[in-house]
């Protein structure tokens, strides 16, 4: 089981990644799902790929229960969905929040998780506009609540 998923026993390291160690994992993560999905020409880390990913959550509520969809599609996607913005400008980079034991992208202006976006986007629906969100990370226009930088 991965580090992030576990409850650290007493004899663990627990120190909390770096932001190196944090941007390698979640550059891997995202690679992983490209080379992982049946159309990884679409997913190039442009802005413009977002749309694609938001139809393929679509497709997969549609086509899968509840029960098919667990927290390895958001982690994927979520990772993808950070590097899109930390690739596009908005001088954003990967960290870690230990308070709540997630990647976050940070810039010096907002903190914002692109996994948690992600799930509520599984969870709760097309409210939760992923095309939205990158945009107003890359657009520095979060809204306040995730300008409470870490």
């Amino acid at each position: 089981m991965a580090w992030w998923r576990r409850k650290p026993k007493e004899t663990d390291d627990v120190r909390p990644p770096s932001d190196g160690e944090m941007a390698e994992l979640m550059r891997r993560l995202a690679d992983e799902f490209v080379q992982s999905s049946r159309a990884s020409d679409l997913f190039d880390y442009t802005v413009e790929s977002i749309t694609a990913l938001e139809v393929l959550i679509q497709s997969l509520l549609e086509s899968a229960s509840p029960a098919d969809l667990d927290k390895g599609f958001s982690l994927g996607m979520g990772a993808y969905v950070g590097e899109v913005v930390v690739r596009n400008g908005a001088g954003a980079h990967w960290s870690y929040d230990a308070d709540q034991r997630t990647a976050l992208v940070q810039s010096a202006q907002y903190g914002a998780y692109p996994v948690f976006k992600v799930s509520k986007r599984f969870t709760i629906g097309p409210e939760h506009s992923l095309m939205q969100f990158v945009q107003a990370a890359i657009d520095d226009e979060m809204p306040p609540e995730a300008r409470q930088v870490p």
